[in-house]
C-alpha cells in the first residue's frame, strides 16, 4: 500500500487530523493552565472547548473532504467528544489499577475504543456520505 493510498483512507486522516489536534489542546491547555489565574480545571475545559470547532473544521476538509456535514453537525461533533471522555472516564474507572504499566495499558485501550466509536458516529451521522454542494 503506497502512502497515497494511505492518505485516501478516512479512517487514518482521522487519526492523523484527531492526533494534531489532541496535542494542539495539550498545548493550549498547558498553557492556559499555567498561566491563566483561574482553576485549573476551568482553564483546561476552556481550551478543549476552543479546539472542538477547529478540529470539526479539520475533518470536514481534511478526513471527510467528500461528505457534507449533517445541519447540526457541529453540536454532533461536541456531543460525541463528550462521549468519548466518557468512554474513557468509565473504562479508567472500571479497569486502572494504580499500576503504572497495566494502567498505560488500559488508556490506550480506552483511548482506541474511544477513537473508533468517534471514528464511527462522524461517519455514519456527522459526515455521511451526502456530497458536499461545494466540493
Amino acid at each position: 500500500m503506497t502512502l497515497r493510498n494511505l492518505l485516501q483512507s478516512s479512517f487514518l486522516r482521522f487519526l492523523l487530523v484527531g492526533g494534531g489536534m489532541a496535542g494542539v489542546y495539550a498545548l493550549l491547555a498547558a498553557l492556559a493552565t499555567s498561566q491563566l489565574p483561574i482553576p485549573r480545571a476551568a482553564s483546561s475545559a476552556l481550551a478543549w472547548i476552543a479546539c472542538i470547532p477547529i478540529a470539526f473544521w479539520a475533518h470536514r476538509r481534511f478526513s471527510f473532504p467528500e461528505s457534507r456535514p449533517h445541519r447540526h453537525g457541529l453540536w454532533l461533533y461536541a456531543a460525541t467528544q463528550g462521549l468519548s471522555i466518557a468512554i474513557v472516564a468509565a473504562i479508567s474507572q472500571l479497569l486502572a489499577q494504580g499500576l503504572f504499566w497495566h494502567d498505560l495499558i488500559v488508556h490506550l485501550f480506552a483511548s482506541a475504543v474511544a477513537a473508533v466509536s468517534s471514528y464511527a458516529i462522524s461517519r455514519r451521522v456527522i459526515f455521511s456520505d451526502r456530497p458536499d454542494p461545494e466540493a
